[in-house]
């Protein structure tokens, strides 16, 4: 949306397409009962308004936050009021590998090399309690999820939600030479972040989301009811693996989900 042209306009007397505008404008940090202060506004159809400045000096300040508007850092975002406009620039993982008393992180920036995985493999932990016991989880990986790989090949990563799909991520995800082993809550959640990543460009015959090969009697015994929404939102993950869609079958028939924490429950 080309703020700067609309000023131009409302300067010209000429017709706007003010709902388009008003949502650019508080994209940009403008407060709704702001704008309200601002113009007056006469609607002549859907998409063309006549809109007037009830103030010079709010379109001075106006014309000054667009000027700004085109700094796009989330500094700048910040100062303008709503950093969340902008993405950081920058990402963070955590990662860890057996023998290690404590985890390591990469930082990923838009103009950094993206450094090569240290091992074959990697393993994907969305909970941190999880991630802080790989051993635990990596032996519960081979017993019970069909994983055939040696620890020493496997490096560790703490999903921390959906910010492991991040674009600055990815290409590091990218360069296992192994499999991508996705130990992520049998929920929606889950479900979502395993898609963004194969969204992102991760290869879903190697990007394996694991579960239990006793799922079916976990999610009986399971406390854990699926919300009728997320019940319905698992439509648009269909068909994204045979494997999710096996997943998301079984979540449906049982109406239940599984956080990962319980694998590490022994009754």
């Amino acid at each position: 949306m080309d703020l700067a042209k609309f000023i131009l306009d409302i300067q010209a007397s000429n017709g706007v397409n003010w709902p388009k505008v008003k949502r650019a404008l508080i994209k940009l940090g403008i407060e709704e009962n702001e704008l309200d202060k601002m113009f007056n506004i006469t609607r002549y159809s859907d998409a063309v308004y006549e809109v007037k400045v009830t103030d010079q000096e709010h379109l001075n300040q106006l014309s000054f936050l667009i000027k700004q508007s085109k700094d796009k850092s989330r500094a700048a975002a910040s100062d303008r009021g709503n950093s969340h406009a902008v993405n950081v620039d920058g990402a963070l993982l955590v990662a860890n590998i057996i023998g290690n008393a404590t985890p390591y992180n990469y930082l990923f920036k838009s103009d950094s090399l993206v450094p090569l995985p240290p091992k074959k493999h990697c393993v994907i932990i969305e909970n941190l309690e999880c991630f802080l016991n790989v051993e635990q989880i990596f032996n519960f990986l081979t017993s019970m999820c069909q994983v055939n790989c040696d620890i020493e090949e496997v490096e560790f990563i703490w999903a921390a939600g959906n910010s492991i799909a991040n674009t600055l991520i990815i290409p590091y995800l990218k360069q296992f030479k192994g499999d991508v082993y996705c130990l992520f809550d049998v929920d929606f959640g889950g479900l979502t972040i395993y898609a963004n990543l194969i969204k992102a460009g991760l290869n879903p015959e190697s990007t394996r989301f694991v579960i239990p090969q006793d799922i079916e009697k976990r999610l009986t015994n399971s406390k854990r009811k699926m919300k009728e929404e997320h019940l319905n939102a698992l439509s648009r993950i269909h068909g994204l693996t045979v494997m999710t869609d096996k997943l998301i079958t079984l979540i449906r028939f049982y109406k239940k989900t599984l956080e990962q924490e319980s694998y590490r429950y022994e009754r």
